[in-house]
């Protein structure tokens, strides 16, 4: 459980280290305990509180807490979650960096309720994902920073479409590259199946 203390030490300063003690107990190898959703009334007091350019850690968070809550805590805080969204849409377009840029597209995507974007598009930030060919089921490590003659560029779905173009509205010219091959398509080596990247992320399951 997280002090008192703690929190207020966070809310009082947006760098403290207060801020990654509650990273650690609220969330966990990128899956968040659905009882952390009981911070998000005081994360959206705190965020609405602080500058928009000091906000973006604690939106970002609270879209994986967000994400982590059951049908019922979505249900409970659905004011705060709103207000959370918003202010994440707020500070898209003035991020503080690409990688700031897709956390909060990310976390924009976790208060949408998203269970599969919501935790999976920081592989821009990665830059490179492992797909398994959907046909021989060999997986392959594929580059999203440069020119991969193998990719076929793309934008598979009306979420891509989306994403691509708030990157291209707030001028972040490489995040929006990356997301054409994120979304784009892919001929196996090994068989010639070709299908979307998107679709067949390794480990990601889409039933």
């Amino acid at each position: 459980m997280i002090s008192s203390e703690v929190l207020a030490s966070a809310a009082a300063d947006p760098t403290s280290l207060a801020w990654d003690f509650i990273w650690q107990e609220s969330c966990h190898q990128g899956t968040c305990d659905p009882a952390s959703a009981v911070l998000l009334p005081w994360l959206a007091q705190t965020c609405a509180a602080f500058a928009r350019e000091d906000r973006e850690k604690a939106v970002v968070l609270a879209g994986f807490i967000a994400l982590g809550a059951d049908d019922a805590g979505r249900a409970a805080y659905a004011d705060e979650i709103t207000t959370l969204r918003a202010l994440a849409v707020d500070r898209l377009p003035s991020a503080s960096s690409d990688s700031m840029f897709v956390y909060l597209q990310q976390a924009i995507l976790g208060f949408d309720g998203d269970e599969i974007w919501g935790k999976e598009l920081d592989h821009l930030n990665d830059g490179e994902i492992d797909v398994q060919c959907p046909e021989c089921d060999e997986e392959w490590l594929l580059d999203l920073e440069s020119e991969d003659s193998r990719i076929e560029s793309g934008l598979s779905s009306g979420l891509a479409r989306r994403l691509h173009a708030e990157a291209v509205q707030a001028g972040r010219g490489s995040v929006a590259a990356r997301l054409t091959r994120l979304f784009g398509r892919f001929s196996c080596p090994d068989c010639g199946t070709r299908f979307n990247l998107a679709d067949h992320l390794a480990g990601i399951s889409y039933q």
